[in-house]
């Protein structure tokens, strides 16, 4: 009788456990052609041509954290001189690469969500990057860079925007529902679906900072100047985006050369 019920509880641990591991981790294998669909149907994309541009590996960052963070700033001059495309790779690979086979991070993300996309705004137009395929899918022929300037004159040359936009329909995982029924059943006191709000927007808002800061480690091991901001339209840009009711743009990094003299950045 008791190794029957031994039995039993053992097999019901195993199916939660693939229950939960199927529901809670993302499916990493090939989300290309999905993503390419989207974003054909979002930005009113007709033509059956696909512009995937592959960007190739990291380049190797071997300073050590000390230096990195001690060499770490916010620059608010550039030159107008292309990133090139070893550089971007390496900046979106440090806010947002796989590092192992199971599709973990560079950066951490609250409860697996991976909720936030990265766009990036060059003078070639808008790009979306795919962390899976380490590359670039192009949306839409659009220099929109502009529109994420307010009163910053000397940001306005520079050759590249990412840009993090959250997706919150992500959050709505496995974990994240039985978390809340759990905070229902037990009703600790203060919480309410307010409360399980705000605390979703932070964790969102916590993991696009942790991005930054990696961009910012890994533009500081490269001679890369950036520096992040919130000064724009936020609505303005989400339209030209055209994102959903459920994405919103948290912040912009503007990243790129330093200028080699003042001409450089006001020619």
């Amino acid at each position: 009788m008791k190794d029957s019920t031994k039995e039993k509880a053992k097999g019901l641990a195993h199916s939660l456990k693939a229950a939960i591991s199927d529901r809670w981790f993302h499916d990493i294998t090939d989300r290309l052609d999905g993503l390419l669909s989207e974003i054909k149907t979002r930005f009113k994309d007709e033509d059956d041509h696909v512009i995937f541009r592959q960007l190739p590996e990291a380049r190797p960052m071997t300073m050590s954290l000390t230096e990195a963070l001690s060499l770490r700033k916010s620059r608010r001059t550039f030159s107008d001189e292309p990133l090139s495309d070893a550089d971007l790779a390496t900046l979106l690979w440090a806010a947002d690469g796989i590092t192992h086979d199971g599709g973990k991070r560079t950066t951490p993300s609250a409860l697996d969500w991976q909720e936030i996309d990265i766009y990036v705004l060059k003078s070639n137009g808008i790009w979306h990057w795919v962390p899976e395929k380490n590359g670039l899918i192009f949306c839409e022929l659009k220099d929109i860079r502009s529109e994420t300037i307010i009163a910053q004159p000397t940001i306005h040359i520079a050759p590249a925007h990412i840009v993090y936009v959250a997706n919150r329909a992500r959050t709505e995982s496995f974990v994240s529902r039985l978390g809340e029924k759990v905070i229902d059943k037990v009703k600790p006191r203060g919480f309410d679906s307010a409360k399980i709000e705000e605390m979703r927007e932070r964790a969102m808002t916590i993991d696009v900072g942790a991005k930054i800061q990696a961009v910012y480690l890994a533009a500081a091991t490269i001679n890369v100047a950036c520096v992040a901001r919130t000064g724009f339209d936020r609505d303005r840009l989400g339209e030209l985006l055209h994102l959903s009711p459920e994405e919103k743009v948290i912040a912009v990094q503007t990243v790129g050369y330093a200028p080699h003299s003042i001409a450089d950045t006001f020619l």
